[in-house]
């Protein structure tokens, strides 16, 4: 950790709550479609909440799939002036509806997809947000996976919460029909199983935040870029621990900052984030700290490393400065032609890549 990082909060396990909600099956008459994979959802949030790198006690974590009506979901809640909380969390999937007023509501079984209805028939945000302000809770935080869950931003009762959302106000979420869980549930549940290899001790939500809006909008089906917003000094709130920490510098460790690395690069040209130069200079910036950690560890001809030197010197060049890009890969043919056969594939792409940022820089 360097010495101006924020020294990350973590919640005692004793003292976290979450309330885990999921709208899966609808009956009539609301027409809606039912999404089989939120079921899933919900289970898999509360085993990676609990599990070995998980900051909650199974007992501190409720699940309800499909609750009848609104009260059956507030009843999960803690009490108004209960226990005190380091953390209380609630987490919804399901479908996002917008009642009167364009006001968010999360969809029941019986919910109605009529604005007149929509408040009656299903769970005002308001509501749920109301409940963890209530709550006797350091840090409230509220993760809603549905349609138009930026709307949660307009609610009153959302001041003092850190919210972390699927899609913007005007969004809809995502969910493939044959994937194993709703889009923005399954890259969070992907990175905190993964973790961050050149990451802290703890996944916080500000990190998790920064590394879902690179994975969903360049996912193989892509997602809107998710939203949030932070409760004073909500974002350094830790909420798993990161089980790749430390593995930043073995050939796993770099294979994976390479591989999200190329994910920045990919929403940078791909035009999925309104950033794209600033997104580009970072996608150099990491490669560059990927190349650096290879070549102290491994060896600046090693094969792994010669490739992430390659692809640093092809982003060097897409970012703008092409007489960057030739030095640096007119080092990378050096190394790669002592190192291999010259009629190797690696240098070969070595050489391609040389003679087209030779041709951009003349």
């Amino acid at each position: 950790m360097t010495g101006d990082a924020w020294a990350v909060a973590v919640p005692r396990r004793p003292r976290s709550a979450a309330v885990l909600v999921g709208t899966a099956g609808h009956t009539a008459p609301g027409g809606l479609r039912p999404i089989p994979q939120v079921a899933a959802n919900v289970r898999a949030f509360a085993d990676a909440l609990t599990g070995p790198s998980g900051l909650f006690d199974p007992s501190r974590v409720r699940t309800r799939v499909d609750p009848g009506r609104a009260s059956d979901v507030l009843d999960l809640m803690p009490a108004r002036g209960g226990d005190r909380l380091d953390l209380c969390l609630f987490y919804y999937a399901g479908h996002g509806l917008l009642g009167e007023g364009d006001r968010l509501c999360l969809a029941l079984p019986g919910s109605v997809d009529e604005p007149a209805r929509a408040a009656r028939t299903s769970l005002p945000v308001d509501d749920v947000l109301a409940a963890l302000a209530h709550s006797a809770a350091r840090h409230r935080v509220a993760i809603l996976d549905c349609c138009f869950a930026g709307r949660a931003f307009d609610s009153p009762a959302a001041a003092d919460v850190h919210l972390l959302t699927a899609t913007s106000r005007t969004k809809r979420a995502r969910y493939g029909t044959d994937a194993a869980f709703t889009g923005f549930t399954g890259e969070l549940l992907r990175l905190l199983a993964d973790g961050v290899p050149e990451g802290p001790g703890h996944l916080d939500l500000a990190l998790l935040h920064r590394r879902l809006a690179v994975a969903l909008p360049t996912a193989e089906e892509p997602c809107p870029v998710p939203g949030q917003r932070t409760a004073g000094l909500s974002g350094d709130l830790a909420l798993a621990r990161n089980p790749a920490h430390g593995t930043g510098r073995t050939r796993p460790g770099l294979a994976a900052r390479a591989q999200f690395a190329l994910r920045v690069r990919q929403e940078a040209l791909g035009g999925a984030s309104a950033a794209g130069p600033g997104r580009l200079a970072r996608a150099v910036r990491l490669f560059a700290g990927i190349v650096d950690d290879g070549v102290r560890v491994f060896g600046a001809a090693d094969p792994d490393v010669l490739a992430y030197r390659h692809a640093h010197a092809s982003l060097v060049g897409e970012a703008g400065d092409a007489s960057a890009a030739v030095r640096l890969l007119e080092a990378v043919v050096a190394d790669a032609e002592a190192a291999t056969p010259a009629d190797a594939a690696r240098v070969t792409a070595a050489r391609a890549s040389l003679t087209h940022w030779r041709t951009r820089a003349s």
